[in-house]
């Protein structure tokens, strides 16, 4: 079984968050090594972790939990330059150095050794099989996940909730947004438009429809106007609370968010 030696700062462990992300990749068929599982009492601590990272027999990798905390840790440091001098000279740079993100650091806390070489963020859904994949020298195996046509998110923005939606490719002519009919009331709502993450502007609306509609058996407010939503400007759906859901698209083809 392939084997990674994992170093990380202590600290980071409190929680036991490095414990935890040593076994998501132990029970993805890599023997993960950290100092707390393998070491062993009363020996030298620096002649064991040396040899776990120097020693091929004893490990096919090498990984950081990689935070301000390890990148800033002068034992972690020494680890990292065990490994690094695996990679260059024991092995002729055939020793994976995998750097392990759960969050943002400053940029030049990172090691060259670790930018230039593959690191994951623990946010990625598919960060396990990347890492694994590189320890047993094999191919990432990702499969492909289509997504949607279109984009949608949905935030609290200050005191208004907001709901944003465009077309990932095309063109929707005439944007259309509605909420219950139920809720308009309380939503007191608004559709325009404006760039995409930066919330809408204040422009005039063309050719504007608004009213009830009965859509799939529901009554609906809904509004529509004839600017053009593509992948680089968005529809926005804006309310004063949230909705329970609201529908969006180009008003032939209507998509559906629960709220």
């Amino acid at each position: 079984m392939a084997s990674l030696w994992l170093t990380y700062a202590w600290i980071d462990n409190a929680d036991r968050d490095v414990d935890f992300v040593a076994q998501q990749l132990a029970d993805a068929g890599i023997e993960v090594k950290i100092d707390r599982w393998n070491l062993e009492a009363g020996r030298r601590l620096w002649d064991q972790i040396d040899s776990f990272i120097r020693d091929p027999a004893r490990s096919d990798a090498w990984a950081m939990y990689a935070t301000e905390n390890s990148l800033r840790s002068e034992k972690c440091q020494e680890e990292y330059a065990y490994a690094l001098d695996r990679a260059l000279d024991t092995r002729g740079g055939d020793f994976p150095i995998v750097g392990i993100f759960p969050g943002s650091v400053a940029s030049d806390l990172i090691p060259a050794g670790i930018k230039t070489r593959l690191y994951v963020s623990t946010a990625d859904a598919d960060w396990v099989e990347r890492v694994v994949a590189v320890v047993q020298r094999r191919p990432v195996q990702i499969p492909r996940r289509p997504g949607e046509p279109y984009y949608v998110a949905a935030r609290q923005v200050g005191m208004q909730f907001v709901i944003e939606a465009r077309p990932r490719v095309g063109t929707w002519h005439r944007f259309f947004g509605a909420v219950p009919l139920s809720e308009k009331d309380q939503l007191q709502p608004n559709v325009t438009y404006g760039a995409p993450n930066g919330g809408p502007v204040a422009g005039i609306l063309q050719m504007v429809i608004e009213g009830e509609r009965d859509i799939g058996g529901e009554r609906w407010w809904s509004r529509s106007f004839a600017q053009q939503i593509t992948p680089t400007q968005s529809g926005y759906i804006i309310c004063q609370t949230k909705p329970s859901s609201v529908l969006f698209g180009d008003g032939e083809t209507v998509y559906r968010l629960n709220l």
